[in-house]
């Protein structure tokens, strides 16, 4: 275009200066170029000066208007350098990388008693401190056994009374049985003796139950610990009066194992029920995210039904916790594995362009130029990403500065 437009003003040029020439012969004949210019009056003077300055001054103006031309198009003519951008990159490396399901869960004790007072009475002793682990028939507490034991005492006295009682009536069942069967002893009164026998009898059987009741009594007057566990809040302070109210006077929570609750939608049961069948699946827990402390179980039980309010269905994972990591109620991130990709392309999430036609990257190439290519993504885990389809490990791809980046582009590696 610039060519053009030069060879354009080049030719106005020459035309011009043609024009000039011709005006000037017409002016002044050769003959008598001076006799014109000289015999004519001032103002025919000052005009043939300005008829034949003309064609100089277009000429003059129009080789100007041609330098500036060239000039500027030697200018442009000089080629800038192609610009770098700046880029942090990193590589797509190949390892193994699991399918999960992510869900809040919540950990349960699987055994959680609160301690209640069966009988009423005193308070007279406490056997652990607040929070302390116990160990199963561990005393823990005691309740005033005084009015229990004299209870007990009382109980087995009548019973003594009775038994004695039923001896004698047994003896004269057994005395008279003979005389009324020869008639020497009336069988009314024979039958008497044989009805005060079963009554002493019966009577026995309630004093027994009655000792046995007070001995109950009297065994609740000692708490012990049915499970290994730890102790909670201590909520009735020795020497109160406790009674079987349903106050609870402190909570033992199993500690280890423990399970972690958590809950799905329905749509991901078919997924657990395939790959439950062939293997025990693989339950991590951890507190904010996966890339610290992760502690490692198997899921237990999944429940029976699906909640049809909330259409999730309630799975139940079991840890070991040796160590007390996990905590009664403590709510907690859950990941269920499915399964294991043995040679998964993994890069990290920084590198992914999201565009209208899809996720994208920018893989550099060996003359530091690069290329923008759509891939295919799996499943994210924390700050990494499974490529399922777009590139293979081992390439370099551009982690940070994409947005200045086209195909064929330049760039300096930080």
């Amino acid at each position: 275009m610039r060519i053009i437009l030069l060879t354009r003003a080049i030719n106005r040029w020459q035309r011009m200066k043609e024009q000039g020439k011709e005006k000037l012969k017409r002016a002044w004949p050769r003959t008598s170029r001076k006799e014109p210019f000289l015999n004519a009056k001032s103002s025919e003077r000052k005009s043939i000066l300005q008829s034949h300055s003309r064609p100089f001054v277009t000429g003059l103006g129009l080789g100007l208007i041609i330098l500036l031309i060239l000039a500027s198009c030697s200018k442009k003519q000089v080629q800038q350098p192609t610009p770098s951008y700046p880029v942090r990159v990193g590589e797509a490396v190949e390892k193994q990388a699991p399918i999960f399901i992510e869900a809040l869960g919540h950990v349960d004790s699987i055994t959680s008693i609160n301690l209640k007072s069966r009988i009423e009475g005193e308070l007279t002793g406490v056997y652990f401190t607040q929070g302390q682990e116990v160990k199963k028939n561990d005393l823990l507490f005691t309740i005033d056994p005084k009015p229990y034991e004299a209870a007990l005492k009382e109980a087995r006295a009548t019973l003594d009374q009775n038994l004695a009682n039923l001896a004698l009536a047994a003896e004269k069942v057994k005395r008279y049985r003979t005389l009324a069967k020869d008639e020497y002893y009336s069988q009314i009164d024979y039958e008497t003796l044989q009805a005060n026998f079963a009554a002493t009898s019966a009577l026995v059987e309630q004093n027994r139950a009655a000792v046995d009741s007070a001995l109950i009594n009297l065994n609740y007057c000692w708490i012990y610990a049915s499970i290994d566990g730890m102790m909670g809040l201590l909520q009735v302070d020795f020497g109160n009066l406790v009674a079987n109210d349903g106050t609870t006077l402190s909570t033992l929570n199993q500690m280890a194992p423990i399970y972690v609750t958590f809950s799905i939608p329905e749509f991901q049961l078919p997924q657990i029920q395939k790959y439950k069948k062939n293997e025990k699946l693989k339950v991590l827990a951890a507190y904010e995210d996966f890339s610290g402390e992760v502690f490692e179980g198997e899921l237990f039980m999944l429940d029976n039904s699906v909640d049809p309010k909330t259409g999730m269905i309630t799975l139940r994972a079991l840890f070991e916790n040796t160590n007390r990591e996990l905590w009664p109620g403590q709510f907690i991130r859950t990941r269920l594995i499915l399964h294991t990709v043995p040679d998964a392309v993994i890069i990290p999430y920084t590198a992914v362009q999201l565009t209208q036609s899809g996720p994208v990257i920018f893989v550099v190439k060996p003359d530091n130029t690069v290329e923008q290519r759509p891939i295919k993504l799996g499943q994210r885990e924390d700050e990494n990403i499974i490529v399922l389809q777009g590139l293979k490990a081992g390439e370099t791809i551009v982690l940070e500065g994409q947005i200045n980046l086209f195909s064929g582009a330049r760039v300096s590696i930080k």
